[in-house]
């Protein structure tokens, strides 16, 4: 079979220019501004790849007063992200809720911006590492009830804005790393029935018969994968139609203008993602909002890659 010709390279970065536009200002590019565009990179490419090229010119439509008011929609920690999701979750062959899994507050934020969170469970506000997690659904969350494990913080060694760090959970803390409440304290009678609440949610809907995505979104670590098998294992043994979406963020930051994402492992169902984001935490979301729309977008599409 002959090879097939090679696409033109004018071809080839008019498509670019498009989707460029399409992607970051979510309309099509002026026809005057396309040839423009094009001519530009052509020029560039005599003396530079076309990655830097690229990289170089998605930099300069993201940066642009309209790049930055679109971007500015949902920079806001409470603004909804839910039309820029949306579509991913349209494409999904099946109906799909979705359930916070820890393991920092960020997970809980994004999942409500993108009007996917439809109620508290119990890792939403919390710092919590995947292990303890793991744990938790092995034991039906018996153990992050035991209210002999609360050890309240004190006002003194909370942050210096005064916000959550509540509680921590001594057990969970002592075998793995932080485990802190940051929205109630159950170590209350309140706290405590508040928790107590978004497990029985939890429990619940782990034996629903409806298709469900975990997903936790947590600093990588060199426990991260093993975390991940164990508590697959344990869905697949104890809850019905759930499929895990872990996330784990990689230090560093991408080659490129953009997050990079990418699948790590595929157990049954189940999906391990590694990520470089553009921005740190802050608060509930990231400092930059194109960071949660690719960590949404890729948890919803998730399920659907082949390992």
């Amino acid at each position: 079979m002959p090879a097939p010709d090679p696409v033109p390279l004018r071809v080839t970065l008019e498509s670019l220019v498009r989707a460029t536009h399409q992607a970051l200002l979510g309309r099509q590019v002026n026809a005057t501004w396309l040839v423009n565009f094009s001519d530009e990179l052509a020029r560039r490419l005599k003396t530079q790849s076309l990655v830097d090229v690229m990289a170089d010119f998605m930099n300069i439509i993201q940066s642009s007063p309209e790049g930055q008011k679109r971007l500015a929609t949902v920079a806001n920690a409470s603004a909804s992200i839910e039309s820029v999701v949306a579509p991913g979750l349209a494409a999904r062959p099946s109906p799909l809720a979705c359930i916070g899994l820890g393991c920092s507050p960020q997970t809980a934020g994004m999942l409500r911006r993108a009007g996917l969170r439809r109620w508290a469970g119990p890792f939403d506000w919390m710092t919590i590492p995947t292990e303890a997690v793991r744990d938790s659904i092995i034991d039906d969350c018996a153990g992050l009830l035991m209210a002999s494990e609360y050890e309240p913080i004190e006002q003194e060694d909370r942050p210096p804005d005064g916000k959550g760090h509540l509680c921590r959970h001594r057990r969970f803390s002592e075998l793995y790393g932080a485990t802190v409440f940051h929205q109630y304290d159950p170590s209350t009678p309140v706290g405590y029935a508040s928790l107590e609440r978004t497990v029985l949610r939890f429990r619940e809907a782990l034996r629903g018969l409806h298709g469900k995505l975990l997903l936790q979104v947590t600093d990588e670590t060199g426990r991260s994968l093993a975390a991940f098998e164990d508590t697959c294992d344990m869905l697949d043994r104890s809850a019905r139609g759930a499929i895990l979406v872990t996330i784990a963020v990689v230090p560093g930051s991408p080659s490129g203008p953009f997050p990079e994402m990418e699948l790590s492992r595929a157990r049954g169902p189940h999906r391990f993602l590694r990520c470089h984001t553009l921005s740190e935490p802050k608060g509930i979301g990231y400092a930059d909002p194109i960071d949660e729309i690719v960590l949404l977008r890729g948890a919803l599409a998730a399920p659907q890659l082949s390992g």
